[in-house]
């Protein structure tokens, strides 16, 4: 991938990995930090990026992965590591994949995810489906419920919020 071809992807989403980084870290400059490990990561693979389908989906699971090991380094008292740490597979020389016990956190995290999201009110998990795994904006979101501007940010800052208590009792 090229210079320009990746300014032309992958920087128009600078604004909505942002709000992601905000979203889990709730701190503008740790927000922004995980933004330039983000950019720094994806600038490093750019050549294999030419066949992501999806660069907003791709991008922000690579940078949920990079929050959540700034949460649990913080927690720690250690430096930033991210989630994704991989190694080198020696058996076959190959490409880098995630490491068993990475792979096992991930999974139990994800189950911990799914079982906060499916404690959420019916009204607070659609939008936080809507906001956060569908990236839909605020705007589409009222346009899909029918509810108020207001109520669909209320929705979506409680429904956050309980997810996130969750997730840190996970962490712990």
């Amino acid at each position: 991938m090229e210079k320009q071809e990746f300014k032309d992807i992958w920087l128009p989403l600078s604004d909505r990995f942002y709000r992601v980084a905000y979203s889990i870290l709730g701190s503008e400059p740790d927000a922004r930090d995980a933004l330039q490990d983000l950019y720094v990561r994806l600038w490093n693979q750019r050549g294999s990026l030419e066949n992501i389908e999806s660069p907003a989906a791709y991008g922000t699971r690579i940078l949920r992965n990079i929050c959540i090991d700034r949460i649990r380094s913080r927690r720690n008292g250690e430096p930033a590591v991210e989630i994704g740490t991989v190694v080198r597979d020696t058996a076959s020389g190959g490409p880098l994949s995630p490491s068993a016990d990475r792979v096992v956190i991930d999974k139990e995290m994800i189950r911990c995810l799914s079982r906060a999201m499916e404690s959420l009110p019916l009204m607070q998990k659609q939008v936080m489906e809507m906001k956060f795994f569908r990236q839909m904006s605020y705007d589409e979101i009222v346009g899909r419920t029918g509810i108020s501007p207001v109520n669909v940010r209320v929705l979506v800052s409680r429904a956050r919020k309980t997810v996130l208590a969750a997730m840190k009792e996970f962490i712990r």
